[in-house]
This record gives C-alpha cells, sequence and structure tokens, in this order.
C-alpha cells in the first residue's frame, strides 16, 4: 500500500469513529435540535468520505479512486446509523 493510501484509511478511520462520538454528543439533546445537528455531521462526513480519495490521489486510476469513494461512503453510512442505534437518538420527540 502506498503512503496515501494510508494516510486516506487513517482519515476515514478517524472520521468513521468521530461520528459515533457525535452520536453519543448529540444523543442527550436530540429533541432540541441535536437530531438536526447529527444529520448536518452524516451528510457532511459522507461528502468527505467520497472525496477522499479524490484529493489524496488514492489509486492510480479514476475506477480505482470511485470503487474507493463507493467503499468508503457506505463504510461511513454503516457507522452513522450504528452510532444513531448505539447512542439511542430519540427520532420522534413529540407526536402531539
Amino acid at each position: 500500500m502506498s503512503r496515501t493510501s494510508l494516510s486516506a484509511i487513517a482519515v476515514a478511520i478517524t472520521t468513521a469513529i468521530l461520528l459515533v462520538a457525535a452520536a453519543f454528543w448529540f444523543a442527550p439533546r436530540a429533541c432540541e435540535g441535536g437530531l438536526e445537528a447529527y444529520l448536518m455531521c452524516g451528510v457532511a462526513a459522507l461528502v468527505m468520505m467520497f472525496a477522499l480519495p479524490f484529493v489524496l490521489r488514492m489509486g492510480d486510476s479514476l475506477l480505482v479512486r470511485a470503487a474507493s469513494a463507493l467503499g468508503l461512503v457506505v463504510l461511513a453510512a454503516a457507522f452513522w446509523l450504528a452510532g444513531l442505534f448505539a447512542a439511542n437518538v430519540q427520532i420522534l420527540c413529540r407526536l402531539f
């Protein structure tokens, strides 16, 4: 593996861990805007994960970069949902 691939993987893992940590930070405040803040953090993480292979030139070809970007987006989405359910973030606060 090249040095840029290792740094991209390190950034991706750090972002995924921070996304789960953000879920635990926003969970107690889910009904006061915490869910919206966690949603914005998740969207930002997905965009960043998609751009990461292209910015760091993770592969030699465009196809490898696109596949890496898709894989990192799927990984980020999995961590995003895992953090949502692990932190027990309330989705429905008030029905009436």
